[in-house]
């Protein structure tokens, strides 16, 4: 039996509908969760009933003081994204396996600049997927979700998130699920 600690863990910066989401399909995948925010109108258990831990406060503040190692998961859904540069800044240094944010052609090209007039290397800014998802399509809040989880998963097991390809044999250890 795995311990609460050999779970991946996700920190989600955020509780609307996108976060909501992506929360439901990490959920299904074990994933330990923290979500972070400063609404309490929708950062509440009947919301996140699954959830690790709900913080509610200064955003960046909470998010530079969680446990952030190489099997955390980060994906920034600040609402109207006003935190998420700010969030960004706190955590790029981090050991996080991966960090998403959620932007438009604009936000990215705003984000990048800032770091890169912070002094942050093009090596820490390449880990950062802006932005979040793969291009699947959609743009209800559960299909950017999908997008977003889907990449969470292909970083965690090192695969481009293209199409499956058979192998012929694996010397990759599988992990599967009971089918009935």
């Amino acid at each position: 039996m795995e311990s609460k600690h050999d779970r991946d863990k996700l920190i989600i910066v955020g509780s609307g509908n996108v976060a909501l989401n992506v929360y439901k399909i990490a959920s299904l995948l074990d994933y330990e969760i923290c979500i972070i925010d400063n609404r309490p109108e929708t950062l509440t258990w009947d919301r996140f009933p699954e959830a690790s831990e709900l913080l509610l406060g200064d955003i960046v503040e909470l998010l530079k003081n969680c446990e952030i190692t190489n099997t955390t998961s980060i994906v920034l859904l600040s609402h109207n994204h006003e935190f998420d540069e700010p969030a960004l800044r706190a955590i790029v240094k981090s050991p996080a396996r991966y960090i998403g944010v959620m932007g438009n052609k604009r936000k990215v090209t705003s984000y990048f600049n800032t770091l890169r007039s912070m002094g942050i290397e093009d090596e820490l800014m390449a880990r950062i997927h802006l932005p979040i998802g793969l291009d699947l399509g959609g743009q209800l809040a559960a299909e950017i979700a999908l997008s977003a989880v889907a990449e969470i998963q292909a970083v965690k097991y090192g695969r481009s998130g293209g199409p499956v390809i058979i192998k012929q044999s694996s010397t990759e250890k599988e992990k599967h699920d009971q089918l009935f």
